[in-house]
């Protein structure tokens, strides 16, 4: 119960109706309360910038510079087994491609390796006839402020821990203007 009188609700309603983001409709049956276009996008806004604020109570900041892979995460994510799965649970076609990124600092590092503790959502392992696709975590993160965006950590890889592989709708070395030793910052949302 939100305890506010019968008055107080009528005036918020009249502002709110004022500054164009309802419209009250009297009916036989009542008051009919709808949002306006305008309220929808106003209301879009506020659920995303309430969704930002709660994942960045929980999220690891990691800090690296753009490094050159050797392609196979262009293999493995133009594979329909991967992108659907990422498709599934990220909700996002993922670019034909990883961005791979080196981390040079301690605390970030150390944030890495909490990676390796924390929840994930997983594409799991998959056994064709000739060869085993393995299993991925996948990160929910932005990077360089940019959504959507996951962080890639495939069960069975090459990389050390000191690089990690981000994923993403976009081209993201063309979306961010991006070359080999820019830095780049990742927010991982666990």
């Amino acid at each position: 119960m939100l305890n506010f009188s019968q008055q107080s609700i009528s005036r918020k309603l009249k502002e709110l109706e004022d500054d164009k983001l309802i419209v009250r409709i009297i009916s036989k049956e009542g008051e009919i309360i709808r949002l306006t276009e305008e309220g929808e996008r106003f209301l879009s806004s506020c659920l995303s910038s309430l969704k930002d604020a709660i994942l960045s109570l929980h999220s690891l900041e990691i800090k690296g510079n753009i490094v050159s892979g050797l392609g196979e995460g262009k293999i493995f994510l133009s594979m329909d087994y991967y992108k659907n799965h990422i498709n599934k649970v990220m909700g996002f076609d993922p670019y034909p491609g990883t961005l791979n990124i080196i981390i040079y600092d301690k605390l970030s590092l150390e944030n890495r390796l909490l990676l390796d503790s924390s929840p994930s959502l997983i594409v799991p392992e998959y056994k064709q006839k000739d060869r085993v696709l393995g299993a991925v975590r996948l990160y929910p993160a932005s990077i360089n402020k940019l959504t959507p965006a996951a962080v890639v950590i495939p069960l069975r890889t090459i990389h050390p821990k000191s690089v990690i592989e981000v994923i993403s709708p976009f081209h993201l070395r063309e979306k961010l203007n991006l070359k080999d030793g820019n830095e780049v910052t990742i927010e991982v949302y666990v």
